[in-house]
């Protein structure tokens, strides 16, 4: 599958963060009610059910507007961060002291715990002796409480006096994320450091006027909190701000708008109709009446699965709109049931269960004969047969919801938008005795491809080959798990393995008859050759591939570079010409035609083309860098010699081991007469590898060096 160059707009089920604000949309009121919060009262409380978003609109969606004018800002602050720490909480107990303020005092100090931090705060959250805490007065040794030891056990960035980094008519904000940590199960000796650490915090803000702290925490460990409420809010009351699963015009928002700032627009109904589908739910009951069940809300994560499905289907197609017919047709059953399958398989494998004997478990549990969510109560060690530990992970992957309610946790589904999927792949869920209907290879297909997009190709391996041992009666579908297991092999270097998979596709999609499947085959295929450098075998899958895909810009594309290569550089040139006719925005292949018109030496044209890419594409990567080398030998050639070497000089700084770069570099030295440094130049793009030449662009660099002015 093509990648479309820059990064996917959508985190996928990882929090937002502060370099993905650009992406962050939908929570514009809420950010700007929780700014406005955190700045005027001394302690405010952000909760939600998990999954609701809470800490991506903390990072993405309101620091990044806070100004350091406006108020100082310490890092996110984490309970379960102590050396050594399993991230189930801290991990420093016994030693010394409270291992909660040595936590959260390491990453309110930032990266390695040397940032500064104002000394009040660190005298107050220092005493980590377990007997009862007072207040110990500053007594002239700045940074150091009663114990006698540094405060926060970190040393020397805080010496100095308050005002010497703070201003004393700022707010100072300080926040704790994913505070319910300070409520997992801990030992019996833990329990005095937490009231402890409830009582520094709380003397610590006393201390501080303009201290603001934030508490992050999940909903059903609101009530786990309320013991404390009296001792932190001391001198106020505090301020809660609820954090909801998206409405459906923030979820609109919130799936069209990163896609449109990624420069491929999701037309407003194509949106509107994905996020409708998120929010029904068709389902029966045990009769096989169906129902249907409309959300009010979209869950986040459930948005982020589909936004990012959607934006992987459509890398591999030149256009810059992605159908409508996309966005419908159930694609959140298809996403979602992939998802599923993933998870039961990956955590099943993890609690040695059999992955069939989890799905039937959970659809027969968790959904009434109703065909509406079902609540369990956790048992002691096992919940309904299984584990509380399976329970446990199902929960923190959006699977399961756990409540805490009259002092037990209460588990169910995560949401009603997983039942249609668990009951299509358990069809006889309401039968006593049931069987588990086995998993189809196109779930084992669809969880390949998202731990394809994990990154974890060895697992992708495992389930795309399942998916073809399933598929003896799905042509289709093996022929979308045939191209997946050659692209798995092509990245791990199997290319002979590839090639062949890629052809047994394409051969199974002629006798379907599928054009496009085929098509899509032939085209890897012709890639896959092109850079073997089998340039003869690339030219003749490509031109069939484009039989088959005639409005695949992509396609034409490939083509163009192959006859390119291959020596065919007119033809090529007509090709680019047509593409960017057809898509005038296509900055691919603008570069193309660029590059091939200073080969061909019309300089005017080639620099015209680079000049429009520059201004338009993003800079700072490879292929900036590359058409910036480009550019300045059209310069060089066209006379304009001082633009031409500042360039060159600016790219070899970023690119010294580039070839493509070195290269043009070279011709820039040779068109303004000096030919020593330009040999030496051309020699070295001969030896580069980052990225090296193409097998036509070393035959150009080996012309240039037996005689001046061979380029053109």
């Amino acid at each position: 599958m093509a990648v479309v160059p820059g990064d996917p707009p959508f985190p996928g089920l990882r929090s937002f963060v502060e370099v993905d604000s650009a992406q962050f949309f939908g929570r514009v009121a809420v950010a700007h009610t929780l700014l406005a919060q955190w700045l005027e009262n001394r302690l405010v409380v952000v909760y939600g059910p998990i999954g609701a978003g809470k800490s991506s609109l903390l990072r993405a969606g309101v620091l990044p507007h806070l100004s350091p004018e406006v108020a100082d800002v310490l890092p996110v602050g984490r309970i379960s961060s102590a050396p050594g720490g399993t991230g189930r909480g801290p991990a420093s107990a016994g030693q010394g002291g409270n291992p909660y303020a040595e936590a959260v005092l390491r990453t309110w100090s930032g990266p390695g715990g040397t940032g500064t931090l104002p000394v009040e705060l660190r005298h107050h959250l220092g005493d980590w002796s377990p007997s009862p805490v007072r207040g110990p007065a500053l007594d002239g040794e700045a940074g150091r409480g009663s114990s006698g030891r540094d405060s926060g056990g970190l040393s020397g960035a805080d010496t100095g006096r308050p005002g010497e980094s703070f201003d004393p008519n700022r707010p100072i904000l300080a926040a704790v994320d994913q505070f319910e940590e300070f409520f997992a199960p801990r030992t019996p000796h833990l329990e005095v450091f937490r009231e402890q650490f409830v009582t520094m915090l709380a003397e610590a803000a006393a201390a501080l006027p303009n201290l603001r702290l934030l508490l992050v925490i999940r909903q059903s460990f609101r009530a786990a909190l309320a013991r404390y409420e009296n001792t932190l809010a001391s001198d106020g009351g505090i301020t809660w701000v609820a954090v909801e699963p998206l409405e459906r015009r923030a979820a609109i928002a919130a799936m069209a708008e990163p896609m449109r700032r990624a420069g491929r627009v999701l037309p407003p109904d194509a949106a509107a109709a994905c996020v409708d589908d998120l929010r029904t739910s068709r389902v029966v009951d045990a009769a096989g009446t169906p129902a249907v069940l409309v959300a009010d809300r979209v869950q986040p994560a459930y948005l982020q699965l589909v936004a990012a499905a959607l934006w992987r289907d459509e890398t591999g197609s030149a256009a810059s709109v992605v159908p409508a017919s996309l966005a419908r047709g159930g694609v959140s059953d298809a996403v979602l049931g992939a998802y599923l399958t993933r998870v039961i398989v990956a955590e099943s494998r993890r609690h040695g269960l059999d992955d069939a004997v989890v799905r039937r478990w959970l659809t027969r549990t968790f959904i009434t004969e109703r065909g509406r969510r079902a609540t369990v109560d956790e048992g002691i060690a096992t919940t309904a047969g299984m584990p509380n530990r399976l329970l446990a992970a199902l929960a923190e992957r959006y699977v399961l919801a756990g409540e805490w309610r009259s002092g037990a946790r209460r588990f169910e589904l995560f949401d009603d938008r997983l039942i249609p999927p668990l009951q299509a792949a358990v069809p006889d869920w309401a039968l006593a005795g049931a069987s588990a209907a086995d998993i189809a290879a196109a779930d084992y297909l669809q969880a390949a491809l998202i731990s394809q997009g994990d990154g974890d190709l060895a697992a992708a391996c495992d389930q795309v080959d399942e998916a073809l041992r399933r598929s003896a009666d799905e042509p289709r579908t093996m022929v979308q798990a045939l191209m997946l297991r050659a692209e798995l092999d092509q990245a791990q270097g199997r290319v002979e393995q590839a090639e062949r998979r890629y052809r047994e596709a394409a051969q199974l999609g002629e006798s379907l008859p599928d054009t496009e499947a085929s098509g899509r085959a032939l085209a890897a295929t012709g890639r896959l050759l092109l850079r073997l450098g089998r340039l003869g075998g690339a030219v003749e899958d490509l031109q069939a591939a484009t039989v088959r895909l005639p409005a695949d810009l992509g396609v034409q594309i490939d083509l163009a570079r192959a006859l390119w290569y291959s020596g065919q550089r007119w033809a090529a040139a007509a090709i680019f010409s047509t593409v960017l006719t057809i898509a005038p925005e296509s900055m691919t292949a603008r570069i193309e035609r660029g590059r091939l018109m200073l080969e061909l030496g019309d300089d005017v044209a080639a620099l015209d083309d680079l000049e429009q890419a520059i201004r338009r594409s993003a800079p700072d990567t490879d292929r900036a860098t590359e058409t910036r080398a480009a550019r300045a030998l059209a310069l060089a050639r066209l006379g304009r010699s001082a633009a031409a070497s500042a360039e060159a000089t600016a790219v070899l700084d970023d690119a010294p081991d580039s070839g493509p770069v070195l290269w043009c570099a070279g011709g820039v030295l040779r068109a303004i007469g000096d030919d020593s440094r330009a040999d030496d130049l051309l020699r070295r793009a001969l030896q580069a590898h980052g990225p090296a030449l193409l097998p036509h662009q070393r035959e150009q660099v080996r012309r240039m060096l037996r005689g001046p002015g061979a380029m053109a």
